[in-house]
């Protein structure tokens, strides 16, 4: 515990009434970001038909999370499940989990073409993580993918346990880059998609991305 900041207080997260749609294309490369960031490629370890090798988010977006991985303490680093994912996975992945229909809304978003109100990771702009320790990729309350109340963000406000202080070190970081957490899930953070824009009421971004256009992620690569 003693190596564990404290962390300020997690706001109130309020999911948007409707998500603002996005109006231009922000031309980033989609990049491999696997040999910048330790990345567990969750779904294609996990066998799911339509998972790509690598682990693909906007240029942009990568470059916050270097800015966030060298603000946080000594020791500690990001680790990434997932980040853009194609439509033909994100059905595959919704047609999966909301065959248990006593699962609620929320926790995967449809798998919608419309490219100005994207699901968060066809975008480009989101991406699920956590926190390592010493090279140690650690669960903070839950595994990942967990569709439970202990995965919303603020699920372990109540208590000062380490669980509260790690996540508020993780949102913490993140929010000084101007990315935003879901309120149902600790791990996942946006920047760019229409969830965002509803939130920070500011023009969002997305990226067309097919796999054609993916390159490996070096921080001097500009926009096209």
């Amino acid at each position: 515990m003693a190596i564990l900041p404290v962390g300020e207080t997690l706001p109130l997260l309020v999911e948007p009434h409707e998500m603002t749609p996005i109006e231009s294309d922000c031309r980033e490369y989609l990049v491999d970001v696997s040999n910048t960031f330790t990345c567990l490629e969750a779904y294609r370890n996990e066998g799911w038909q339509h998972a790509h090798q690598g682990t693909f988010i906007r240029s942009g977006v990568a470059r916050r999370l270097l800015e966030v991985c060298t603000s946080l303490p000594f020791g500690f680093d990001l680790v990434i499940f997932d980040g853009w994912r194609s439509l033909d996975l994100q059905s595959e992945l919704f047609t999966a989990a909301y065959g248990d229909a006593n699962l609620p809304e929320g926790y995967l978003a449809p798998p919608s073409r419309d490219v100005q109100l994207p699901p968060p990771h066809v975008s480009g702009g989101t991406v699920d993580l956590t926190l390592s320790f010493e090279g140690n990729p650690l669960a903070l309350g839950t595994s990942f993918d967990s569709f439970t109340h202990e995965a919303h963000a603020l699920a372990f406000e109540s208590d000062d346990t380490p669980v509260r202080r790690l996540r508020r070190l993780l949102c913490s970081a993140m929010w000084k880059q101007d990315f935003i957490v879901y309120e149902g899930e600790w791990w996942h953070f946006e920047y760019g998609t229409p969830r965002w824009a509803a939130i920070r009421e500011a023009p969002g971004c997305y990226q067309r991305a097919n796999l054609h256009d993916l390159v490996s992620f070096s921080p001097t690569v500009v926009n096209p």
